[in-house]
């Protein structure tokens, strides 16, 4: 199966809502942590929020030119 560029940018977007909501429920766990006074559940989290923000961010650059520059 052969896919256009604006068909991988669509994909793309697609796959950054999923990555909110993981987002979503990460930042629900470090409120959660911050609350129980749990410093390795608290650096655990924020650490993986800093890599799905990167990821997002990474993401939406890659979506953004598939779809506005190839297109």
């Amino acid at each position: 199966m052969t896919k256009t560029l604006k068909e991988l940018g669509e994909e793309y977007l697609e796959e950054i809502e999923i990555l909110d909501e993981k987002i979503e429920r990460y930042r629900k766990r470090l409120k959660k942590a911050f609350n129980e006074a749990n410093s390795d559940e608290v650096f655990t989290v924020q650490r993986l929020l800093r890599v799905f923000y990167r990821q997002k961010c990474e993401m939406m650059e890659n979506a953004r030119t598939l779809l506005y520059y190839y297109s």
